[in-house]
């Protein structure tokens, strides 16, 4: 699922949300920040969305489900090397 033409439609200075919180991202000391600063701009925007936006800005994910689905496989691989480093033990 891609939302990002969703995003692209928002503007504030001639500029869209995506290319707001590319520009936020890149200058923030975290991805949170560029969250907050995305809901001060958009003040109409869920937590969700501006969360969303952010993602879409600085991954290769278009979608906050996308993002979050790719958390699985990591958590799966992370499990795995805990494993095989207590067996090794």
């Amino acid at each position: 699922m891609d939302n990002t033409i969703k995003y692209l439609h928002l503007k504030c200075n001639g500029k869209n949300a995506i290319e707001i919180a590319r520009e936020i991202a890149a200058s923030a000391i975290t991805p949170l920040y560029a969250i907050k600063r995305i809901r001060e701009i958009f003040p109409h925007l869920s937590l969700m969305e501006s969360k969303e936006i952010v993602i879409i800005a600085t991954t290769e994910h278009k979608s906050l489900y996308d993002y979050q689905g790719s958390l699985f496989s990591d958590l799966e691989e992370f499990g795995r090397i805990l494993e095989e480093e207590e067996e090794n033990l």
